[in-house]
């Protein structure tokens, strides 16, 4: 009964926050925090295609309520019984970006908390066609949904799998800009690229760049495509290649339109 009146990218947000809890200490979390820059795509589309046909007449409110943008975290604090901090970020590209940072000024308060973080979008077709028009989609950027995880606390243990040491949200258009920011993040946190380093590019210029010329790039994008917090996949991805490899840095560079964000991360060494 519960999943027929989901929509895709709710199965999957509630999905993927339930699995990421399994492998919790902490069954309930301190507080949810979502990022999702579209939100409810299907329903809002359903929504509004039901006001053009009944001609704004006898509207059920069924359509209206599912398809706000904090749906996601809403459905997963009813399904968990959470009634800490629940709070949704529409912040264009920078939606999980702006969770995590929420999340981070929370932890500052109290480390002991542990909070569940993530970030859901979904690619219909209408909202396909209409990105493709504006230059978003192409022949070599193609489109991506989906939805992404974790559970972070302020304090490290043996059930922790990394670190994110910085992170930095801007935007750009030229790449000056973009190397300016870069060159500022690294002085701000006192940081160097290193050359065995693992980095993780949503920007396909990016071995233009001169911080990064002599760096082995994987692009993330190339498994999860193209969309506004395809940067929460590469967050999983990192930690993934984290069990995988012997890499104990990542960073990871994401661009959707004019909106960046560059992180850093280590690998979490059990002592």
């Amino acid at each position: 009964m519960q999943l027929r009146r989901m929509t895709k990218p709710v199965r999957t947000g509630v999905a993927t926050a339930r699995l990421c809890l399994q492998q919790s200490p902490k069954a309930t979390p301190d507080a949810i925090h979502v990022g999702t820059a579209y939100g409810m795509l299907q329903d809002s589309e359903n929504f509004l295609q039901k006001i053009i046909d009944q001609k704004e007449q006898m509207l059920a409110p069924t359509a209206f309520i599912q398809s706000t943008h904090n749906t996601v975290a809403g459905q997963i604090a009813l399904s968990l019984g959470c009634y800490a901090h629940n709070m949704t970020y529409v912040h264009k590209a920078h939606s999980f970006e702006s969770a995590v940072l929420d999340a981070a000024l929370m932890l500052h308060d109290d480390k002991e908390k542990m909070l569940l973080v993530g970030a859901v979008d979904e690619c219909t077709d209408t909202s396909y066609e209409i990105l493709k028009r504006f230059g978003i989609y192409n022949e070599q950027v193609f489109a991506g949904e989906g939805a992404n995880f974790f559970t972070i606390s302020g304090n490290e243990s043996t059930n922790s799998l990394a670190k994110i040491e910085a992170f930095h949200m801007f935007t750009a258009k030229q790449h000056e800009e973009i190397n300016e920011n870069i060159k500022a993040f690294l002085k701000n946190n006192n940081l160097a690229i290193e050359s065995q380093d693992l980095v993780l590019s949503g920007l396909s210029e990016l071995k233009q760049l001169s911080y990064f010329q002599d760096s082995e790039i994987i692009n993330y994008k190339d498994y999860c495509g193209d969309f506004p917090t395809a940067s929460s996949f590469a967050l999983a991805l990192a930690i993934l290649k984290f069990k995988e490899t012997i890499s104990h840095r990542c960073w990871i560079i994401n661009k959707f339109g004019n909106h960046f964000s560059i992180w850093f991360l280590q690998k979490n060494e059990p002592a």
